[in-house]
């Protein structure tokens, strides 16, 4: 049975003169099951040369030479927002099955259903804010004529946010089931503290979550 899945592994480091600063680890997984035999994925790197992460991938299930089931996209931002002056390093690590072919992806929009998080934890030097690292995950799913998708949250944790997904046909057999997982941690070098994590969880069929 084809397991298709997207994995985005991203280590953002910022220090200054003096030296590092902090390092942000951010990690996208989307993982299916499904009989399905034509699943694409598609991504696309916004980030322009930046240090920033600023990327979209879409995984669209489909049988060869059949209907389109529905689609799943995902952005994917990693942002260190320095209140000094700074340098930025990203190195990113990134596998697919099937392999992505890239170009451009639009953000599914109507949308089934969605969620978004927007994770922050600051970093100080005595008592005086540094950093800001930001992480946001946007999730959005659409299922085609003939099909219906279900979401749902596993894990909504300060470091870990897990959200299940399952398409299900007309007779209520589900056709793909998976989810998509965004582990978020932050460190801070000698010298620096790290403040409260703070979220922001939209989910499109509960009220927004802060905390």
């Amino acid at each position: 049975m084809p397991t298709p899945k997207m994995r985005r592994d991203l280590v953002l480091k910022t220090g200054v003169t003096a030296g590092n600063v902090a390092q942000l680890d951010i990690d996208m997984i989307g993982s299916f099951t499904t009989a399905l035999t034509g699943t694409t994925i598609k991504w696309e790197d916004e980030s322009s040369g930046n240090p920033e992460e600023k990327s979209k991938f879409k995984m669209a299930f489909l049988n060869v030479g059949g209907a389109n089931v529905g689609a799943l996209t995902v952005r994917l931002v990693g942002n260190p927002c320095p209140d000094v002056p700074a340098t930025v390093t990203k190195t990113a690590r990134q596998a697919c099955d099937p392999t992505a072919t890239t170009g451009s992806v639009t953000l599914l929009d109507p949308a089934d259903h969605s969620f978004e998080r927007v994770w922050r934890q600051a970093v100080s030097n005595a008592r005086v804010q540094v950093l800001d690292n930001v992480a946001k995950i946007d999730v959005r799913v659409k299922a085609e004529t003939g099909y219906t998708v279900n979401q749902s949250v596993g894990t909504a944790t300060d470091n870990q946010l897990i959200v299940n997904y399952a398409f299900v046909d007309a007779t209520g057999t589900s056709v793909v089931a998976g989810s998509v997982r965004f582990d978020t941690v932050a460190t801070a070098a000698a010298g620096y503290t790290l403040g409260n994590i703070r979220i922001v969880d939209t989910d499109s069929g509960q009220p927004t979550r802060r905390r």
